[in-house]
């Protein structure tokens, strides 16, 4: 039973990651979705924790504090999924889904680039409320562009924007 079940969510992850895929080739928004998947690559992580520093250092404590704390932990237990699991990416497994990007590793879940994205705006909620949403938004499109750019399932940026998310509650906690 637990089997088909299991079996039963990879069917729906597959075809929700097929109808994700098939929003591209716009004109406008592939070269969108390819720009918030580079956001996530991690090069701009560094750069908002400088700025908090720089701007707040009140907040800078406990924000760069927890992003240090949150970032490795949220790293290995990252790898450590992904090399347990080694799920296959859709582009390798399912028909009518190619890759539209290079992926940074050869295994599919969880993402990574969902996990820093919400780590970061987990971070910058927790400190800066009125831009929450914002930093929610922009988490979600980097998510939403592994996707599209069929280099990951729904499943796996869904579990990374859960790993990234308790990786900062934990790295808060323990700044507190």
């Amino acid at each position: 039973m637990i089997k088909a079940f299991v079996h039963s969510i990879g069917v729906w992850d597959a075809l929700l990651c097929v109808k994700v895929f098939q929003m591209s080739g716009r004109v406008l928004f592939d070269p969108l979705m390819l720009a918030f998947s580079r956001i996530g690559d991690g090069y701009f992580y560094p750069i908002i924790g400088l700025a908090v520093f720089i701007l707040d250092p009140e907040s800078a404590k406990t924000f760069v504090g927890a992003g240090l704390l949150a970032y490795p932990l949220e790293l290995i237990l990252y790898k450590t999924l992904k090399e347990s699991i080694r799920r296959s990416r859709p582009f390798e497994v399912v028909d009518g889904i190619r890759q539209r990007i290079n992926p940074p590793d050869q295994f599919s879940f969880p993402s990574g680039h969902s996990a820093a994205a919400f780590l970061m705006a987990s971070l910058l909620a927790w400190h800066y409320p009125q831009i929450a949403l914002a930093s929610f938004f922009i988490a979600g499109l980097i998510a939403f562009s592994r996707v599209y750019n069929g280099v990951h399932y729904p499943g796996d940026v869904l579990a990374g924007c859960l790993l990234g998310t308790l990786s900062a509650r934990f790295g808060l906690w323990l700044m507190a």
